[in-house]
């Protein structure tokens, strides 16, 4: 899985992705690794998953009606979303020698139809052509850890449909179906990371500046060249 091959671009910058389900910081280490990269003196720029001009406030502004189409109208809304950012900023930007820092790429879509059934081959079709990560990080959390975190920060209205798993049966309560459906997901990332090469499982069971200098040390190799 994700060993194919990929059209090969000359980029001078490099790219890192972190990847991982919802309510286990990303988007907080995405910041502290732009700003330590910055601190560096390095530019970088940012990606992300429903970040793109052309779909992705009107995805996040639609969730419930977009999560409900089947899974191959999905992947394409998806995949155009990833596309729109790779062609108009992340490639211009990494053939300029940035360093992009994106937040979740293309592992999320595909193991959120994985799960589903979905044709894991024929969504990795779609991504045929994108940049390959230099480094790709996965977060890892606990089910009960991210179910949590929601009910703290008092976010419990994004539990919505599918990101519980309610469409795939899994349990009549949507917090039970949250917690088996993000045992599936955590399984199916594991899975992935041993499979995959230059990328790398982090808990974040510790304190957030020690997940951040764990995420550092896994992504500086890959970076030294350039800092």
């Amino acid at each position: 899985m994700l060993q194919r091959t990929r059209t090969v671009i000359d980029l001078k910058g490099k790219f890192i992705v972190i990847e991982g389900p919802d309510n286990v910081g990303r988007s907080t280490h995405v910041r502290y690794l732009t700003q330590r990269l910055e601190a560096y003196g390095v530019a970088t720029g940012e990606i992300g998953l429903l970040r793109s001009d052309l779909l992705g406030g009107m995805m996040k502004s639609h969730s419930n009606e977009a999560h409900s189409l089947n899974f191959l109208t999905r992947s394409l809304l998806y995949a155009t979303d990833l596309y729109d950012q790779i062609l108009n900023k992340a490639i211009p930007l990494l053939e300029a020698g940035f360093i992009i820092v994106a937040d979740r790429y293309t592992l999320t879509p595909l193991i959120r139809e994985e799960v589903r059934n979905g044709d894991g081959s024929w969504i990795e079709s779609l991504y045929q052509t994108v940049p390959t990560p230099d480094v790709t990080i996965v977060l890892d959390a606990g089910p009960k850890r991210q179910l949590d975190r929601l009910l703290y920060s008092e976010n419990l209205d994004k539990l919505n449909h599918f990101e519980a798993g309610m469409d795939m049966g899994l349990d009549a309560s949507i917090t039970k179906s949250f917690l088996k459906y993000q045992k599936v997901i955590r399984q199916t990332y594991k899975k992935i990371v041993e499979k995959t090469d230059n990328c790398y499982l982090i808990s974040t069971k510790g304190r957030m500046s020690e997940v951040h200098d764990d995420i550092w040390s896994c992504v500086y190799p890959y970076l030294k060249d350039i800092i």
